[in-house]
């Protein structure tokens, strides 16, 4: 029980500490003293700047990881994400799309369109092959790198002064996302962590037997569809807040999994908590580590994900 209290308490001290670092750490770093005596200018960055961008990094973060939660528990594959998957890839595709159709508020549909296209392509390709499904993880991570070609592809050739800020967008940005985009995307995000959460049981019996699953009046291929549309529209709607973040969706599970358990009715809320508070710290970092210059967050997530990619290459069976 009290260690049970230590957990909680642990995962509420890392929710503030993640919060009051995105808002008073950055560029301009804010004292406690300077806190308490705020200038108009300093109020007008704290209000209008910081705190939506931690609002942003904070629903990206925790929609990345419950996504990377069910596709893990539905695929029986540790590495599975929307990043290793190639559904970022394919959602960015979509949105450069859009972005060159001058459809900039249908941006989340192209993306969305464009992440249900590659996770077609991937699944088509593993029924056809056969594939394992550490094949289809290397498939998916094949076609993201394809799909960031094209995409830099199209804007190289259509408008080169875009350029800069297409390859900020393929490392993971939060500096230029919309405010219109963020509200209903934290809406449906939070909406799908729910409706998840309340299918934490079904994702214990698929993710330990099928056959069992079956048996007991799980349909499985429709909870297997249903996930990865909702996968979907969740990876679709991060990238078209933040581009491509990866590894968030990776990292999050295992660590929530080592520390509370395999049950989904806590891996999921508690990934939904810690991938928020965990992307908003990366995002600091990301604004802290060479001021004033600040650097994509995908490139933070990228070294500490991919270290963490090639642990689990090594250790696959004991963390799972």
């Amino acid at each position: 029980m009290k260690r049970e209290i230590f957990k909680n308490l642990f995962l509420f001290f890392i929710f503030i500490f993640a919060i009051y670092s995105g808002i008073f750490f950055g560029s301009e770093i804010y004292s406690f003293k300077k806190i308490l005596n705020l200038s108009e200018i300093d109020k007008a960055i704290i209000y209008k700047i910081r705190i939506p961008r931690v609002t942003c990094a904070f629903i990206v973060g925790a929609g990345l990881s419950i996504s990377g939660v069910v596709l893990q528990s539905v695929l029986k594959n540790p590495l599975a994400e929307s990043y290793t998957l190639g559904i970022s890839g394919g959602a960015s595709l979509g949105i450069v799309i859009g972005i060159l159709t001058g459809n900039i508020y249908l941006i989340p549909l192209f993306a969305f369109i464009g992440s249900i296209f590659s996770l077609f392509l991937i699944l088509s390709i593993s029924i056809i092959k056969k594939l394992s499904t550490s094949s289809i993880i290397l498939a998916g991570i094949s076609l993201n790198f394809i799909f960031s070609s094209l995409v830099l592809f199209l804007i190289s050739v259509s408008n080169y002064e875009k350029f800069y800020s297409t390859v900020l967008f393929l490392f993971g940005d939060l500096s230029s996302f919309s405010t219109k985009i963020l509200i209903y995307s934290g809406i449906i995000i939070f909406i799908c962590f729910i409706f998840l959460y309340f299918s934490g049981k079904v994702y214990d019996i698929i993710s330990i037997d099928e056959e069992k699953a079956k048996t007991l009046g799980v349909n499985v291929n429709f909870e297997k569809n249903l996930t990865y549309f909702i996968s979907c529209l969740i990876s679709s709607l991060c990238v078209s807040l933040s581009g491509i973040i990866g590894f968030v969706g990776l990292i999050i599970p295992h660590i929530v999994r080592s520390i509370f358990g395999s049950i989904h009715k806590k891996v999921i809320p508690f990934s939904f908590i810690i991938g928020g508070s965990f992307l908003i710290l990366c995002d600091t970092i990301s604004r802290v580590i060479i001021r004033p210059v600040e650097i994509p967050v995908g490139v933070i997530t990228g070294f500490f994900g991919g270290i963490f990619f090639l642990v689990l290459l090594f250790k696959t069976e004991k963390i799972w």
